[in-house]
């Protein structure tokens, strides 16, 4: 009798564990570059709509700094151990796609409507006719300047560096011993800003980063050249001591506080910092304005940087079907709304039909903020938009922009100029980097 209690009683507990076993959630690793409070809450709660639909399912999501990002899939990837989707920017997911890394998501783009996806948007992540990302939201880089100011000095929007240099020098305040209290620029010197600033100058300079053919890196041609010492003028001229040590917030942070008057790498959320931090009653479109960025000496025309990073999602990562399904959710639009507006003027929608939605534009800060929106639809619609690194959109088609991307060599390049080298040797340094890298990688076509 013993025994046989002894077996029933086995029985039941294997019977539970199996149960339990079977009932265990799918727990679907979701990245994404949202660090604000208020984006993480309305992820979080996102998710957990999507999880009373769907039992069986957790999703944890993680909110990782934008200059992070890249190193940490590149690390968890090497380790076996990818998210099962995360944002990336336009080069990440070429590289990632190249390498056979990447689920497509042609069912995604059909869950929300092909025709629905924003034209400008469209080719963040689509390689050989199909989408293997679709960008979480758009905007671009804007040069952001104190309209007040501007305008009490009687001044005109410039058209080229050179009288953007001279528009900063004009803005710049000291005081009655001399010592500068408003610089004319403020600029980000970490990494990641520094290669998404080479490649938007270069663009605007006429030039390339990479031949089209070969792939070879172009960083010793004249236009890049120009970029360089563009970088050594305002250094000397308008820029604060120190400023390579700057990062991303400490620009806006400037901004609003009065400790500069121009940002070249603004984005929308800083509209966001500004109310938040600038002085009472200064807090507003009319006090700090959007202008079109000039253009280079050997360019025509001007250019900006897209941050529209797309959602890929790794088809070697544990739940990939599960990820799809909720980015399927992410995208309706009463979820898709509540997540955009939690930073309204850098969000921009990349779906046409809530672009056009009365629920999005009955946003406060939208109606706001509506100068800075509309210029960032100008370089969409112009397309003198494209994301980090990409000159024309051909560049994607390179395997390698990650890795360039992740090798400090066009910051060193910037740093090293600056910092007293001359130009040319700077990019001859640079370009004899690049192609070592590219001639390891095994993408070497010249």
């Amino acid at each position: 009798m013993r025994k046989a209690a002894l077996i029933v009683c086995l029985a039941l507990v294997l019977g539970m564990m199996s149960f339990a076993w079977g009932a265990e959630k799918k727990v679907v690793r979701i990245w994404h570059t949202e660090t604000e409070p208020q984006s993480v809450a309305a992820f979080q709660q996102i998710i957990t709509d999507f999880e009373k639909q769907n039992p069986d399912i957790t999703v944890k999501q993680e909110a990782l700094a934008w200059g992070d990002l890249e190193a940490k899939l590149t690390a968890a990837l090497a380790a076996g151990s990818p998210p099962d989707a995360s944002h990336g920017q336009a080069v990440t997911c070429a590289s990632f796609y190249a390498k056979g890394l990447l689920r497509e998501q042609e069912d995604i783009a059909d869950s929300i409507g092909r025709d629905n996806i924003w034209e400008a948007v469209r080719r963040q992540c689509y390689h050989d006719n199909k989408y293997y990302g679709i960008p979480h939201s758009a905007a671009t880089s804007l040069l952001i300047y104190r309209k007040d100011i501007f305008k009490a000095k009687g001044l005109k929007p410039p058209e080229t560096w050179d009288e953007f240099i001279k528009m900063a020098e004009a803005m710049m305040e000291k005081d009655k011993d001399g010592r500068v209290t408003r610089y004319g620029l403020s600029l980000p010197g970490v990494g990641l800003f520094i290669n998404i600033a080479v490649g938007e100058l270069t663009k605007a300079n006429g030039g390339r980063l990479f031949d089209l053919k070969t792939g070879r890196p172009a960083f010793t041609e004249k236009q890049v050249i120009e970029v360089l010492d563009f970088y050594k003028k305002l250094t000397a001229t308008v820029l604060p001591p120190g400023w390579l040590g700057h990062g991303y917030l400490d620009t806006f942070a400037n901004l609003a506080t009065g400790k500069a008057a121009i940002l070249y790498q603004g984005y929308g959320r800083g509209a966001g910092y500004i109310e938040r931090y600038a002085p009472k009653g200064t807090s507003d479109p009319d006090h700090f304005g959007v202008l079109v960025k000039p253009h280079g000496p050997s360019g025509k025309e001007t250019a900006a940087q897209i941050d529209a990073e797309p959602w890929m999602i790794f088809k070697n990562a544990k739940y990939p079907e599960e990820a799809a399904k909720f980015l399927k959710f992410f995208f309706k639009e009463e979820n898709y709304i509540k997540y955009l507006h939690t930073v309204p003027i850098h969000l921009l929608p990349t779906l046409k039909s809530v672009r056009n939605n009365p629920a999005y534009q009955a946003n406060e800060m939208v109606r706001k903020w509506k100068e800075w929106q509309d210029m960032q639809y100008r370089y969409f619609d112009s397309g003198q938009a494209k994301p980090t690194l990409i000159v024309e959109w051909d560049d994607l088609k390179l395997p390698f922009g990650l890795e360039i991307l992740g090798s400090g060599i066009v910051p060193d390049m910037v740093t090293d100029a600056v910092r007293g080298m001359p130009s040319a040797q700077a990019a001859a340094k640079a370009q004899a980097r690049a192609e070592e890298l590219i001639t390891k990688l095994g993408h070497k076509r010249w």
